[in-house]
């Protein structure tokens, strides 16, 4: 498969799962919800990723931090928004995915935001791709 068809995949993939989580939250089921937009996040991240580093995870001996990182600054983001994006990445996949995913620890106050945060973050990748 061609890059530019893999990194479509993953955005569609992306989509699926954020449309799918965020119809989860409105309808109360935030244990679920929470995984789904993780996913979305997670694809999202990888599509990038495959544009800019050429692979999708991050090689042995890399942060996830850095990878992610590094991806949006070669997407041309500055320090400081690549950084913050880092940090996002790293919030959902610890505070969705772990929290309350495995944790069964929600908090509306906490973690809806995380997830209502995740379309423009999904919004923004694809707009670095030239997809959106």
């Amino acid at each position: 498969m061609e890059l530019e068809d893999q990194i479509k995949k993953y955005l569609a993939i992306a989509r699926n799962y954020l449309d799918e989580g965020l119809k989860m939250l409105r309808e109360g089921d935030a244990h679920d919800a929470v995984e789904k937009v993780w996913a979305s996040v997670k694809s999202a991240t990888e599509a990038l990723a495959l544009r800019y580093h050429g692979e999708a995870r991050p090689p042995t001996g890399v942060s996830w931090r850095r990878f992610v990182k590094e991806a949006f600054r070669k997407a041309g983001l500055s320090e400081e928004e690549a950084e913050k994006l880092a940090d996002y990445f790293l919030d959902v996949r610890g505070k969705l995915h772990g929290e309350v995913f495995y944790g069964f620890f929600y908090e509306d106050e906490e973690h809806r935001p995380l997830m209502e945060k995740a379309r423009d973050y999904l919004y923004l990748i694809e707009r670095l791709l030239g997809l959106g």
